[in-house]
């Protein structure tokens, strides 16, 4: 038995050559359920967008059945439902743009400038407690640039003296 494509969309398997392939992608039946497929991933700003675009089907519209269906290059949706795919539009932008929000800002719980401000306070006060260490330059090998307090680094950043080196025992490794 010879390979075969399988194709996700028709759910039919066929001979693998070119030919049927190319032959079986052009086809109206593939094309439409390919077509399903992605509409189903649209958001309804795009399927807005897709229905405004086209004219209203007379046929649909009249009150007789439409032959084309889902293919019918004509929109079938009444007012009522371009109401509710707008109004599915409006929401779905303003959940995009509090998605792009901050956290704190998501939740309500907005942080204000006073309360920020105390807190950074608070938390230079409790690092003021870390010694400062009196060196020279030549024992050092880091230095740290004259705009930046050492008692605001973290503790992993803060550099380490010379006699803390020197206390440290070094483990061989292999």
């Amino acid at each position: 038995m010879g390979k075969r494509y399988y194709c996700d969309y028709c759910d039919r398997s066929l001979p693998y050559s070119v030919e049927a392939r190319k032959k079986h992608d052009y086809g109206h039946h593939h094309q439409k359920l390919k077509k399903h497929h992605f509409d189903q991933f649209k958001s309804a700003r795009e399927q807005l967008q897709d229905e405004l675009s086209r004219e209203k089907c007379r046929r649909f519209h009249s009150g007789q059945d439409c032959s084309f269906g889902d293919t019918c290059i004509y929109s079938h949706l009444t007012d009522i439902d371009i109401s509710n795919l707008k109004q599915q539009a409006r929401e779905e932008e303003l959940q995009l743009k509090k998605l792009r929000l901050p956290t704190l800002v998501k939740n309500g719980k907005e942080p204000s400038l006073e309360s920020w401000l105390s807190r950074k306070e608070q938390k230079v006060q409790s690092t003021s407690d870390y010694p400062v260490e009196d060196s020279t330059d030549w024992e050092l090998k880091y230095t740290i640039p004259p705009n930046v307090v050492v008692s605001c680094l973290p503790p992993s950043l803060i550099p380490p003296s010379a006699e803390s080196l020197l206390q440290y025992e070094f483990v061989d490794w292999g």
